[in-house]
């Protein structure tokens, strides 16, 4: 009896946890690029590109994946809540995803109204079809995801 008692408890734990998984993908890729935060509106607007301009002493690298930069501007019309953090850039193109963590993007504080995320990041991207972005922001007490879909890829020559 305690086995299935035990048995029951597991399955219904991981069926908890499917089910909120699933629920933090719907809210990753809702396409909500503005969210109230600590009583603050917080708006996303993306921007990527890649570099093809010919650099001096550079060699063509013999990999397919290439340099994607981004420029992920948070603003609000009112102050930004100075403790929120950006924990996650995600980079979603068809089945595809990466998954950027804190330590390969830095947080640039433009001024109290306006960050940005920047990251450069080499990854095996079609740069003809668009992208989706999602960036997860933590103010201490809740986490909440800002995405924008159907992000184009610019080309710098």
């Amino acid at each position: 009896m305690k086995k299935l008692i035990t048995v029951l408890t597991m399955t219904a734990a991981m069926i908890g946890c499917g089910a909120m998984t699933e629920t933090s993908e719907t809210e990753r890729w809702s396409n909500n690029k503005v969210v109230m935060l600590s009583k603050q509106q917080v708006n996303l607007e993306s921007n990527l590109w890649i570099d093809k301009m010919p650099k001096v002493g550079e060699t063509k690298a013999l990999v397919s994946e290439q340099v994607v930069f981004g420029s992920l501007n948070l603003s609000s019309p009112g102050q930004i809540p100075a403790d929120l953090d950006v924990s996650k850039v995600v980079i979603k193109q068809g089945e595809q995803v990466w998954l950027l963590e804190d330590s390969d993007f830095e947080l640039r504080n433009h001024s109290e109204q306006q960050w940005e995320v920047a990251f450069a990041w080499q990854i095996d991207v079609n740069t003809i079809q668009p992208v989706d972005i999602a960036v997860e922001l933590e103010d201490g007490t809740q986490q909440v995801w800002l995405s924008q879909s159907n992000v184009e890829i610019d080309t710098v020559y």
